[in-house]
């Protein structure tokens, strides 16, 4: 039986070698240089296009989706745009961080960001499907906003105003 076996792995080691040194001579041929190089035509790439579009301002973004969006106007001490992108030109994010400034005891953020989305299309825009303790609906100046979070804190709030979707988390709760 250990005779066998031995055998077999020499003759494959002996065909794998044959097939390794029979292809490296393959590799040593030099170009004809009366022969003109032909280049293989490559086959096109076919997938999926890229749905997200990074912009430099929100009004781009805007402009690029051709709505006006409805945008936080007052957001915590010390956040400011990092990131403004839209997706499947459906969707705006505006990805806030905080960055510190001159009192830094007045936010401890610590570099933790609120992502804001915004767009026309109906359901759930968020990305954020995690399951949270606590979900509440209330009223707020006439609208129905949807809280999610834990603990008396919130890191997720979404509502529906004048035809427009917003979603906004947070990575530290407020």
């Amino acid at each position: 039986m250990i005779k066998k076996f031995v055998l077999m792995a020499v003759a494959c080691a002996c065909v794998g070698s044959y097939t390794v040194a029979g292809a490296q001579g393959t590799f040593d041929v030099k170009p004809d240089p009366a022969k003109p190089a032909v280049a293989e035509q490559v086959a096109p790439m076919v997938g999926m296009p890229n749905p997200i579009h990074e912009f430099s301002t929100i009004d781009e973004a805007a402009k690029y989706m051709n709505i006006t969006p409805q945008l936080p106007k007052v957001l915590p001490i010390g956040y400011n745009v990092e990131s403004v992108s839209t997706i499947n030109k459906d969707v705006l994010q505006v990805v806030y961080v905080y960055q510190a400034g001159e009192d830094t005891t007045r936010n401890q953020a610590a570099g933790k960001r609120i992502v804001y989305r915004v767009g026309t299309t109906k359901g759930d825009i968020s990305g954020n499907y995690k399951d949270y303790r606590v979900t509440a609906t209330e009223k707020v100046n006439g609208t129905k906003v949807t809280f999610k979070g834990g603990e008396k804190m919130v890191y997720f709030a979404g509502w529906t105003k004048d035809g427009q979707n917003h979603a906004m988390y947070f990575e530290r709760p407020v």
